[in-house]
């Protein structure tokens, strides 16, 4: 071997043990990241249930809470399989699937516990079985196309168009219940209902686009997202304290806002015309 090969030699086998030590790096930064993801939510979650039994005369808010803590909680565990489960490495379309599952549920969390502070007969019978219904669908096809494409491709990913679809319909309706709701409460005297308002805007605003970003991402780079997961822990994380703060701030107008809400309820919603204003949870 001659000294060109040789230091060719060299040369390659450094450039392969620094691109080693890079990708190490990466993957600690990556376990890391989800780690301390995980350990916020977890903490989140705590701070509500702590505070739980303050607010229990007040059915539609207290499930609201409770929502939100198995949205973390279900965020949690996602994170720490991701951390210690390297499906990225071995499985890319199960790691997608992951992701897809728990996103999933957390956007069923926000339907059921959000939706309600603005419209309380909105979570029925009906509804609840139609999003369990759905979601049991979304689960079967995601995992189903995990097992059977190893590898991410086009056919691996059109079973997220059921995630994407109800995503957007969520979002409508909020929107449109919202909307509805909002422009009557704000002619209303319940005391400070305008702070619940902007806080229901700006929490559906950066929920939709959270969601749908991440899982744009891990569709767009499903072997490159390890690059990108601590930005996304951190936004994450401060979407989720926002939204929290809010959810906490608000038990402050509790009283007011459940009755602006109920009041405008009966006006525009049939369920309550000619009804006691109550504020019962629903029957499912």
């Amino acid at each position: 071997m001659n000294i060109t090969n040789v230091v060719a030699y060299k040369r390659i086998m450094k450039y392969l043990c620094e691109k080693r030590a890079s990708m190490d790096s990466v993957r600690l930064l990556y376990k890391i990241s989800l780690i301390v993801g995980a350990v916020a939510n977890l903490l989140m979650a705590a701070s509500l249930w702590a505070n739980k039994k303050k607010y229990k005369p007040y059915i539609i808010y207290s499930w609201a809470r409770q929502f939100m803590e198995l949205w973390l909680a279900a965020f949690a565990l996602g994170y720490l399989i991701h951390a210690f489960v390297d499906l990225r490495g071995f499985w890319p379309t199960a790691a997608g699937a992951l992701t897809v599952s728990y996103f999933h549920l957390g956007a069923i969390c926000f339907c059921w516990g959000f939706i309600p502070l603005l419209n309380p007969m909105y979570l029925t019978q009906k509804i609840a079985i139609r999003d369990t219904v759905i979601l049991g669908v979304g689960l079967v096809c995601y995992w189903t196309a995990a097992i059977i494409w190893k590898q991410t491709c086009i056919f691996s990913i059109i079973p997220y168009l059921i995630f994407f679809a109800y995503c957007g319909y969520c979002a409508v309706v909020f929107y449109k219940t919202f909307q509805r709701v909002t422009l009557r409460l704000l002619t209303m005297s319940y005391g400070n209902v305008s702070g619940f308002v902007r806080w229901m805007q700006a929490s559906c605003d950066v929920i939709v686009f959270f969601g749908i970003f991440i899982v744009a991402v891990v569709i767009s780079f499903p072997n490159s997202i390890r690059y990108f997961t601590p930005i996304t822990i951190i936004m994450g994380i401060g979407i989720f304290a926002f939204i929290v703060y809010s959810l906490s701030k608000y038990g402050k107008v509790v009283k007011d806002a459940t009755r602006a809400t109920k009041t405008v309820a009966r006006e525009y919603y049939s369920p309550f015309k000619g009804k006691e204003n109550t504020n019962r949870a629903p029957n499912l």
